[in-house]
């Protein structure tokens, strides 16, 4: 962008950092994201000091590796002289360095990072200008003790504001991993890129940690091999075909020379893997007892059980419904086959911030979960439902409402007793499945269905 008085390039419109250089529509986009994000977390507007060419410099301070500031020019205005000691202080931080770890060479985190480090350091920086004319701005360089004390104060900003997002980055990473892990599935789109700050949000869940814990090498064992699979390209690999479809190319293919490797494409023999996903199956619903006996480890497994339950129902193409009960069924999440980025990060957000407490109606679950379903469109006389019920209460049920209700939604109930036994439930239950240690074998069992 040029100055209309001088014809010069406009320093602001240039970045910190040699390898990046001109500051271009895409990346002042991205900046003005990174402010916009931190902008909703704090609730109000930024400090005046703050532009978007600082969220472009912090996004490439993360993004890059080693990033290496360029040298300062002989002049620059005072929007590139805050730039500069904000860039310059933080790369001095031990945070900073030990955040890359989970930010280098990765766009979603390395926005989480900047984000977060302008939300931490705009509630810590000493008053600044509020744009009004005549208003100096307080300046690191002053000679005056309000000067020393500034730029002491600053640097303090920076400190805690690079501790902030090195934290926020770190669960950050885990959760977008289990995220992208969930987004397998019929008709995926999926893209995290424009959910940071749900991803920040869902990162500063307490619980979310004890979540992404118990799903920790928690696998999923999804038959594949049925009558009824239907071949899709995002679908489970099932064999080795000949075709076309790049898509689905054998990585064997890559190490034919380009010549060759155009020659088997135009003829469609190209070694591609085969895919397909089950069909005719109705959703997956998941109950999961919230009720006070609940509380602390017998919770944490159970949502953990739900987001491997909900990985299955991606997987094989099937809506996937939760709903938390006690005395009363909570508002459910539903998510389809074709979920997105959002959707997958509500769910988990559903899920971590649910606390246990309250009684036990197992009877008024059910009717829910079945009412749900019928509301929805989502079940029918030749597509099979399964509703998984986790709970470790003592509740008496009524048998003949229950088994009326699945027989109406052509339903399975799969119950899940979690250190004891109810009578009445195992009577009406498809499958019931006492858990007497809350691990990954028993969770595997649980999902192990066709």
């Amino acid at each position: 962008m040029e100055d209309n008085k001088k014809g010069k390039v406009s320093k602001a419109k240039i970045s910190l950092f040699d390898e990046i250089g001109y500051i271009d529509d895409l990346r002042l986009y991205r900046g003005e994201k990174i402010l916009n994000i931190a902008k909703e977390l704090l609730g109000k507007n930024l400090d005046s000091r703050i532009s978007p060419f600082l969220g472009v410099d912090l996004f490439y301070t993360y993004y890059l590796p080693v990033p290496s500031p360029s040298n300062p020019p002989p002049e620059y205005d005072d929007e590139e002289a805050f730039r500069r000691i904000i860039i310059s202080s933080l790369l001095k931080t031990e945070s900073v360095w030990r955040t890359k770890i989970f930010t280098s060479a990765d766009s979603v985190t390395s926005i989480v990072a900047a984000a977060s480090f302008i939300e931490k350091l705009n509630r810590l920086l000493p008053e600044g200008k509020k744009g009004k004319k005549g208003k100096k701005t307080p300046s690191m360089n002053e000679p005056n003790d309000r000067g020393a004390n500034t730029s002491q104060e600053i640097s303090e900003a920076i400190k805690k504001a690079s501790e902030s997002a090195m934290k926020d980055s770190e669960m950050a990473k885990e959760v977008k991993m289990l995220a992208e892990k969930m987004g397998a599935g019929k008709g995926t789109i999926f893209s995290l890129d424009n959910s940071a700050e749900e991803i920040i949000r869902l990162a500063r869940e307490t619980d979310v940690g004890r979540i992404l814990e118990k799903i920790e090498g928690l696998k999923i064992i999804t038959n594949i091999k049925t009558k009824n699979a239907i071949n899709y390209s995002k679908g489970w690999v099932t064999g080795v075909e000949y075709g076309g479809d790049v898509e689905r190319i054998h990585q064997s293919q890559l190490a034919f020379p380009n010549i060759m490797f155009y020659a088997e494409f135009a003829n469609d023999r190209l070694l591609l893997y085969e895919k397909s996903l089950p069909s005719n199956k109705g959703p997956i619903y998941v109950l999961l007892d919230k009720s006070g006996s609940m509380v602390g480890s017998k919770i944490d497994w159970a949502r953990a059980v739900a987001v491997a339950l909900f990985k299955k129902a991606m997987d094989e193409g099937r809506t996937f419904f939760v709903r938390f009960f006690d005395s009363i069924p909570y508002q459910p999440i539903n998510v389809k086959s074709n979920a997105k980025a959002n959707d997958i990060l509500n769910m988990l957000y559903y899920l971590a911030r649910i606390k246990a407490g309250g009684g036990t109606d197992i009877t008024r679950a059910i009717s829910s979960a079945i009412e749900d379903m019928e509301k929805t469109k989502t079940t029918s006389k030749d597509r099979l439902s399964d509703v998984v019920l986790i709970t470790d209460g003592e509740d008496r049920l009524s048998l003949e409402t229950i088994t009326r209700l699945l027989k109406r939604a052509n339903s399975r109930l799969h119950s899940v007793m979690i250190q004891g036994h109810n009578a009445f439930l195992q009577s009406a239950s498809f499958r019931y499945l006492a858990v007497k240690k809350l691990e990954k074998k028993e969770a595997l069992e649980v999902i192990n269905f066709s």
